[in-house]
């Protein structure tokens, strides 16, 4: 069975970024934590995010117009990617949780 839990303790996390995870713990959220060059995306992508709509926001206060549309669109785009991965993710755990169910209602 798989542990979850909010809180990371360093058994977790040394396993994890050792790719050594033996108890099955579930690592959802935490996958920054494996390498300091995943952390590393993970600040570069939200850093894009949110210059992407500052520069916009200064833009648009330079010309004295207000477009919240535009900054919607302006964060969508620049987050599709996280958007796209979280997705991709989800789609796992849910088929895994599927899997899980299944075996479960098997056993009884």
């Amino acid at each position: 069975s798989v542990v979850f839990s909010f809180y990371p303790d360093s058994y977790t996390t040394t396993a994890m970024q050792k790719n050594t995870n033996t108890c099955n713990r579930c690592i959802r959220g935490l996958e920054h934590m494996i390498s300091p060059e995943h952390f590393e995306q993970k600040k570069i992508n939200r850093d894009c995010v949110q210059l992407g709509v500052l520069k916009e926001q200064q833009r648009q206060e330079m010309y004295g117009i207000i477009d919240s549309n535009e900054l919607r669109n302006i964060s969508s785009k620049a987050s599709k990617w996280a958007r796209n991965k979280a997705l991709e993710q989800g789609a796992i755990d849910a088929m895994y949780q599927q899997e899980l169910a299944v075996n479960m209602y098997d056993r009884h």
